[in-house]
C-alpha cells in the first residue's frame, strides 16, 4: 500500500474567517509538516527520521521541546518524492535517561516555523537486524524481506506492520504492509514482508535500472517502532 500525498489548497480570505478575529496573515499561512517518519526516538541512540514539507526552501534548523534530553544534531536534504514535497532527514539524539513520553516538532523555513507535529519517546523499542531481500526473478512485481525482530515486551505481534522507504534515481516512494512473524518464542522471530519490486512497473515493464535503496522498520502491537535498517536492491 502506498501512501498518496495530501493536497489542500484553501482561500485566505476563508481560512481567516474560520479562524476567526486576532488571527494575523502570517499564522493563517504557516506551513504543515506534511509527513514525518519515524515519529519515535529511542532513548540513548541517534535515530534519523524523515521530514516531508511542501514547500521547496532547505530546512534552516529544527526545534524539539521540551528540549531537556534531546539534541537535533543533522540536516541535510533528503530524496523528492512525487515532485509535490521536499523530504529532508534530521537527526537526533536522544538521552538515555531522556523521560518518556510526547514532545513537539517544528523546523524553521525562510518563511517561518511550521506548525508542530507530535513525536514520541517510547518507554521501549523492539529491534530488528538481519534485513534480507530474499532472491526472486526480476520480471516479478514484488520483493520478499525478511529481517529478525526482538522485544522484551513480548509484544511483536503475529502481523506487524512493515514501514519501506524505496528510492531510485532521486525518487522516493515510502509504504506500509502487514508482515508475517515466525516466532521462536513469546519475543523474538523472524519477521516476512512483500513490498513493491522498483524495478518492474504494475503493467511488467520496466520503471527503475540500477540500485535502488530500501529501508525497513516495523511497528510492534503496542504501536511502538523499531530502528531503521537499509540496504540495496539491484
Amino acid at each position: 500500500m502506498y501512501f498518496g500525498t495530501r493536497s489542500c489548497m484553501i482561500i485566505g480570505f476563508t481560512l481567516l474567517v474560520y479562524l476567526g478575529p486576532g488571527v494575523n496573515s502570517s499564522e493563517a499561512q504557516q506551513i504543515r509538516i506534511e509527513g514525518v517518519f519515524p515519529r519515535q526516538l529511542p532513548r540513548g541512540q541517534a535515530t534519523v527520521i524523515n521530514v516531508a514539507v511542501p514547500s521547496r526552501d532547505a530546512i534552516q534548523s529544527a526545534e524539539i521541546s521540551p528540549s531537556t534530553g534531546v539534541k537535533v544534531s543533522g540536516i541535510k536534504p533528503g530524496r523528492n518524492f512525487q515532485g509535490a514535497l521536499t523530504w529532508s532527514e534530521l537527526t537526533i539524539d536522544v538521552a538515555k535517561d531522556a523521560a518518556p513520553g510526547d514532545r513537539t516538532l517544528a523546523v524553521l523555513l525562510p518563511t517561518g516555523p511550521t506548525v508542530p507535529v507530535t513525536i514520541t519517546i517510547p518507554s521501549h523499542v523492539p529491534s530488528i537486524s538481519e534485513l534480507r531481500v530474499l532472491p526472486a526473478q526480476s520480471n516479478q512485481p514484488t520483493l520478499e524481506l525478511q529481517f529478525a525482530a526482538v522485544d522484551g515486551s513480548a509484544d511483536l505481534g503475529d502481523s506487524p506492520y512493515v514501514w519501506f522507504m524505496i528510492g531510485c534515481g532521486g525518487e522516493s516512494v515510502p509504504g506500509v504492509v502487514h508482515g508475517k512473524l515466525n516466532a521462536r518464542d513469546k519475543g523474538n522471530g523472524f519477521v516476512h514482508a512483500v513490498v513493491p519490486n522498483p524495478h518492474t512497473s504494475a503493467g511488467g515493464g520496466s520503471s527503475a535500472s540500477g540500485k535502488c535503496d530500501l529501508q525497513v522498520r516495523m511497528s510492534d502491537s503496542a504501536g511502538f517502532d523499531s530502528n531503521t535498517l537499509k540496504t540495496t536492491v539491484d
